[in-house]
């Protein structure tokens, strides 16, 4: 079937019936629709860039923030805790000092000597 990017591909429920890979495909008794993103060949080229050396880097990189940015929302919540930007600031950085903190914690363990 021909598609284009953003749009839903619609198959004939007479295609799917006919097909024999229909049970692992759709219970559908209209017959399947695919939808395609309108930034697939964007997203396609971004997937192969990760399986390059330097994508994994970056990879690994993205994940190192993205957990710090996970353990800051999980202490903060997802929504604001107070009214007004300033306060909520502070208290992101106050989050983000803390964090700070567990990790030089974490990294002083493993480095600890026992007498």
């Amino acid at each position: 079937m021909p598609f284009q990017p953003g749009r839903t591909v619609h198959f004939p429920a007479q295609t799917c019936a006919a097909c024999p890979l229909r049970e692992r495909c759709t219970t559908s008794s209209r017959g399947r629709s695919v939808s395609i993103h309108p930034d697939e060949p964007l997203l396609a080229e971004l997937r192969e860039r990760q399986l390059t050396p330097a994508g994994r880097a970056q990879l690994r990189q993205r994940v190192a923030v993205e957990h710090t940015l996970a353990h800051i929302g999980r202490w903060q919540h997802r929504r604001a805790r107070y009214h007004g930007t300033r306060k909520n600031l502070f208290d992101l950085r106050r989050t983000a000092v803390v964090h700070n903190l567990h990790v030089i914690a974490r990294q002083q363990d493993g480095y600890r000597l026992t007498v």
